[in-house]
């Protein structure tokens, strides 16, 4: 299947990234359109999230390119890129525990004329029930409320691009649904999304764009319903081989 041609918000220009002497990025094209929702999905070990640190700044690639806007910004740091306006929500959501939600948000104020004021309002429009907690502890929210409270920080100065990894890991799948349903909000404001995600039918329903990866490589692009099959069949194929590989039970 041939992908779309799309103008891109954020670009992998044959990309080659690993760790130490494992090559786990193999040549990656990826076009993060501007506007809507990427969904790069693929199975455990197919190098999505690798991706996502090649594209924050968290893993310096072997060779290739990033693009933001137009700009080539490959070994920029993951500050100097946020104040670029590519922010990203990693795995494990990245809060600060001991801090209050409103002192959280504050931590994430690092451009240029926003006051704190202008930070929380912004916050507590997209996530009310932060709002009702802003005093209380992050450690102490629940899961999916410390979620928005790191996609808010996030958000917080209106990013060009933002990108998301696995969000609804640990998550009941009610509160994932609401979580995926706010992130099509956040998309359909004018946001470009890049959303690497392990449960690809929810990704599916909300996705604008799919691209599917599997062994470091993206294999195909294309809208939700083009990629579905080829979606299962690698799902399928890796589980596949994953059973292969694992001695039978006594």
């Amino acid at each position: 299947m041939t992908a779309p041609t799309l103008t891109g918000a954020l670009e992998l220009r044959r990309v080659n990234a690993g760790y130490g002497k494992v090559a786990v990025l193999h040549d990656v094209d990826l076009v993060v359109p501007d506007g809507g929702i990427l969904a790069l999905l693929g199975p455990n070990g197919a190098g999505k999230s690798t991706l996502l640190r090649v594209a924050s700044g968290r893993t310096q690639p072997t060779s290739g390119t990033v693009v933001l806007r137009g700009q080539d910004v490959t070994g920029r740091s993951p500050e100097r890129l946020a104040r670029t306006g590519l922010c990203s929500v990693p795995e494990g959501r990245a809060v600060f525990p001991n801090l209050s939600v409103t002192d959280n948000l504050r931590m994430w104020t690092y451009r240029p004329g926003l006051s704190r004021k202008d930070v929380e309002e912004r916050a507590f429009a997209r996530f009310p029930r932060l709002k009702d907690r802003r005093r209380q502890l992050a450690g102490r929210l629940s899961g999916g409320e410390q979620q928005m409270l790191a996609m808010s920080r996030a958000l917080t100065a209106n990013p060009d691009v933002l990108l998301l990894d696995e969000i609804s890991m640990g998550l009941a799948p009610v509160v994932a649904a609401e979580l995926f349903s706010l992130v099509r909000q956040i998309a359909d404001s004018g946001t470009p999304v890049l959303l690497v995600e392990q449960f690809a039918r929810t990704a599916l329903e909300i996705a604008d764009t799919v691209a599917v990866m599997s062994q470091g490589r993206i294999r195909v692009t294309g809208s939700p319903d083009e990629v579905r099959d080829r979606v299962l069949e690698t799902y399928l194929h890796a589980d596949t081989a994953h059973a292969r590989q694992d001695p039978a039970p006594s």
